[in-house]
């Protein structure tokens, strides 16, 4: 079983961490472990849950959340699982996480970009205060016909 959820930006760890809960609230041995991304940005939690019953036959649910905060997937690969097992992650486990994901639980915070105007401006540039020799870079006098470190003729 599969389901899709998009349009909300949800801490998906703290998600995996309750539905790792929900299946320990229930009697189930549970563990969650992050799996290592595929690519960057995905966020990738795997939930394993084992529930031994009579005659040493074991229950599994291996739940795993994968995606980004705004769009990520819940899948639910199940062995050995009777009709109350189905019943359990069908729809009590599917509607708890309906409800806590409409409900914002799980929502991270909005982080607003912050743009800094540039100035609208510019400095005004401050007058020279005299005359610079092209030859030497030397600034003389305003008034100076020639460079008074070089000699050269300015204009």
């Amino acid at each position: 079983m599969q389901k899709t959820y998009s349009g909300r930006n949800v801490n998906l760890q703290a998600l995996a961490q309750e539905i790792n809960n929900f299946f320990l609230s229930e009697g189930w041995e549970s563990t969650m472990q992050p799996m290592a991304p595929p690519m960057g940005g995905i966020q990738d939690f795997l939930i394993r849950a084992i529930k031994k019953g009579h005659f040493h036959r074991a229950e599994q649910v291996i739940v795993r959340v994968t995606g980004y905060p705004y769009d990520f997937r819940i899948i639910v690969e199940e062995e050995h699982i009777g009709p109350l097992g189905r019943e359990l992650i069908n729809h009590r486990l599917f509607s708890q996480i309906d409800k806590e994901i409409n409900d914002g639980l799980f929502d991270l915070p909005y982080q607003a970009v912050q743009y800094q105007p540039a100035s609208q401006y510019p400095q005004p540039v401050q007058p020279q205060q005299g005359v610079k020799c092209p030859q030497c870079g030397f600034v003389n006098p305003p008034a100076s016909r020639f460079c008074a470190n070089c000699g050269y003729k300015l204009a």
